[in-house]
């Protein structure tokens, strides 16, 4: 359905990303005014509310207002600001332009602020936001450390409440670019040992959505050999 912008609410609770991508909203103003049609955003409301609160689009909105429009189409769904977030944090994970890693770490932070997802466990909770398990372990160690630290000394490096010994690790614990590494590495695995050779995906049926995806993969698989190939030796 088309619905006013000023009647949507952009509120940062919901805001994924760490900054929109200026280039990107430049790019969806001038496909606008030459004719292109963009998927509804999506946005909730509750029942008997006029409140709709966007969860994914904020590009889109951007770029709507930049062009002249005061309407945008959106996919209204029922719920308020709990579920508008749960949706929001997931949001670009395999669509539209990608979430990088500041867009991630702000995705967990979000969800760790939430009363009722920062209670799930951790693998829910990287479930929800599409990042490994680890990565939501390390964000609420920080953040604790943070919380922890005395309010009038803020250059203290004291560190916090110890570990129980069951859950204190022999080493640190790995870095975000390791974790990413492995990350990596565990897809190549599954790609490995799929049955089906490259010639034969016609078999999975896959959509265009999925063969986005997979020209997405296939682009950053060959800058990344490319750039590690021409990267200096250790």
């Amino acid at each position: 359905m088309k619905v006013k912008i000023d009647d949507l609410e952009c509120t940062a609770a919901t805001q994924v990303r760490k900054k929109l991508d200026r280039a990107v909203i430049n790019q969806y103003t001038d496909d606008l005014k030459h004719g292109a049609v963009f998927p509804p955003i999506v946005a909730w409301a509750e029942n008997g509310s006029e409140r709709k609160i966007v969860s994914d689009g904020h590009h889109r909105i951007r770029a709507h207002v930049n062009a002249g429009l005061d309407e945008i189409e959106v996919d209204v769904r029922v719920g308020g600001m709990h579920k508008a977030l749960l949706h929001a944090l997931g949001a670009n994970d395999t669509h539209g332009l990608r979430r990088n890693r500041a867009d991630k770490r702000n995705a967990v932070e979000l969800a760790l602020k939430d009363p009722e997802i920062s209670q799930l466990t951790q693998r829910e909770i990287g479930a929800i936001c599409g990042v490994v398990h680890q990565t939501v372990a390390n964000i609420r160690d920080e953040i604790l450390l943070r919380e922890n630290k005395p309010e009038n000394d803020p250059h203290d490096e004291t560190p916090g409440p110890a570990k129980p010994e069951d859950e204190r690790e022999s080493r640190p614990p790995p870095t975000q670019n390791e974790i990413e590494r492995d990350e990596l590495r565990e897809a190549c695995k599954m790609i490995r040992a799929f049955p089906y050779e490259g010639t034969d995906a016609t078999k999975l049926g896959l959509s265009k959505d999925d063969l986005a995806d997979l020209e997405y993969v296939s682009a950053w698989t060959g800058h990344a050999v490319i750039a590690c190939r021409h990267a200096p030796d250790d």
